[in-house]
Parts: C-alpha cells; structure tokens; sequence
C-alpha cells in the first residue's frame, strides 16, 4: 500500500515563522508580537504583548539547551505559560503561551526545536524596535 500524499513536503516551523511574524498594535495600543510555528487544524498563531517576548525566548533557550522541565508552574506570562505547558509526544514539542477557550498551542518537531528558539532569539532586538517605531 502506498500513500497518495507522499510527495507533499511539509513546511518547517522555521519558514512558517519567517513567513508569519508580526509586530502591531492591540485595540488597547499594547505592542504585540504574533507568529505561528505551524499550520493546519488545531494550530493557530502565538500572539504575545513584545514587552514578554524577550523572556518568552529566553525561557525556550533554557529548554532548548537543558531539556523539558519536570514540574509545572502556575505564572501567567508567555514565558511561564511556556514552562507550565511544553511537553513532548512522538518526537512533536508543543507548548502554549496562554490558557482558555480557543488558545492553539505551538507545535514543532524535537530536531527542529533549537533552530526555531536560534531564529526567535535572532528577532528579540527586530521586534522590541519594531515596537517602539509604531508606539
């Protein structure tokens, strides 16, 4: 038996960032960061305030380098919501950056994680300068 779908590559989470990251405004004027990590049903963008972001890398730089965590934690920024959430099945790390209705979380594959936390660390300083020039 043989797949008719075998000759449709999947998009990296790499290229899914590239292609979807932006910097805007709320409604409220709070700076907000929004990219997706990939697409299809169930998945959906992570969209943070900028003022969270460098830490939000920050703490997926930690996991990346030391590993998922063992215990979980209640904080409530993208960051923490980070640490409460990742988790890894069948070689997918998948995490969210906030909690209720219709929130998606980030998925990624285990060999492409260090590469997508490299190239959200690279856009820390692009994104807080994209902030302050539509502040």
């Amino acid at each position: 038996m043989q797949s008719i779908f075998n000759d449709q590559q999947e998009e990296s989470a790499l290229s899914i960032i590239r292609r979807t990251m932006q910097v805007f405004l709320a409604d409220d004027g709070t700076p907000m960061v929004s990219f997706a990590m990939n697409k299809g049903k169930g998945s959906g963008a992570q969209s943070m305030p900028v003022s969270e972001f460098r830490d939000y890398v920050g703490t997926l730089q930690s996991i990346s380098m030391r590993g998922l965590p063992e215990e979980e934690s209640v904080e409530r920024s993208a960051a923490e919501m980070v640490r409460h959430t990742i988790k890894q099945e069948d070689g997918v790390i998948s995490f969210r950056i906030s909690s209720g209705k219709g929130s998606k979380p980030a998925k990624v594959s285990a060999g492409e994680f260090s590469s997508v936390v490299e190239l959200l660390r690279e856009t820390v300083d692009a994104v807080e300068g994209a902030a302050e020039s539509i502040s």
